[in-house]
């Protein structure tokens, strides 16, 4: 549970640095946590396959994997758990980089299909800029100054914003494809006001429409057209939450040239109507 971890409840954002890891049994938990190998290596065995890290690997573990390290070897790490409806995440600009989908999303998903390969691989260089700031964020939670809370979340954010542009500047060939896909993602995100097309998204992630297609609906689950159609509902849920604009002004300001395809799509994805939903 969250609080089991959270030390404070105020705050959706604990780190532990762990110098050496200790043994620690097979667990999962209802966050995600961001971890940053500092030293060592091990294998790491989550949802019952045999991972090997090393200093330098960074890589996101999503809510309710199981997961633990074994045959550790001088391993040390920090872990920084955080919720991140709790932290808004979804908000943030930092979506426009396709490496924060490729990183926090994508390569989650993929881990498995790509044996690994398209982790996060810091630098030695890098690793120390990326020390500095877990141990920063670290001072912040344990002592508590006042303003403690901003700085945590602004530091986290500096944190996800740096290995995001790292894990763009080097692709590897298996997190290219992650890195196409994030593209797009940060695409349709930023411009769902807008046409958008199939053929636009696959031209920009440099892939055929199929392959494209193939690959989106791999990743995210659902085709790049029905995640367009999601990410417009979310959109206009804001809106309708928010705001007391007509539903007809938010269909049209969210990319929606018609209001009743507007109402069809939104009760598919929110499970009931735009006027429900704003009564709710």
């Amino acid at each position: 549970m969250k609080r089991d971890f959270f030390e404070d409840p105020t705050l959706p954002l604990q780190v532990y640095i762990r110098d050496p890891q200790p043994d620690f049994p097979l667990h999962c938990h209802n966050f995600d946590e961001l971890v940053i190998i500092l030293k060592g290596a091990a294998v790491h065995v989550i949802d019952g396959l045999n991972f090997p890290v090393k200093a330098g690997d960074v890589f996101v573990i999503s809510q309710n994997h199981e997961h633990q390290y074994v045959k550790m070897h001088g391993l040390a790490l920090a872990n920084i758990l955080f919720d991140p409806e709790s932290l808004m995440m979804g908000d943030w600009d930092i979506r426009a980089l396709p490496g924060f989908h490729a990183l926090f999303s994508l390569e989650p998903a993929f881990r498995t299909q790509h044996n690994f390969q398209s982790r996060l691989q810091l630098s030695d260089q890098q690793l120390n800029k990326i020390n500095e700031i877990v141990h920063d964020l670290t001072r912040e939670t344990e002592h508590r100054n006042p303003g403690y809370r901003v700085m945590a979340k602004g530091l986290f954010m500096q944190l996800a914003v740096i290995l995001s542009r790292a894990y763009s500047s080097e692709p590897t060939e298996e997190s290219m494809d992650l890195l196409r896909i994030g593209d797009a993602i940060a695409h349709i995100e930023m411009y769902y006001a807008e046409k958008v097309t199939l053929e636009e998204l696959a031209q920009k992630s440099h892939l055929s429409q199929r392959h494209f297609s193939r690959v989106f609906q791999e990743c995210i689950g659902r085709s790049p057209i029905d995640h367009l159609m999601h990410v417009r509902c979310q959109k206009a849920a804001e809106l309708l939450k928010g705001t007391d604009r007509t539903i007809t002004d938010i269909a049209f300001d969210c990319g929606f040239s018609d209001s009743n395809y507007f109402t069809r799509c939104f009760k598919k994805t929110m499970q009931m109507t735009p006027k429900q939903y704003r009564k709710a």
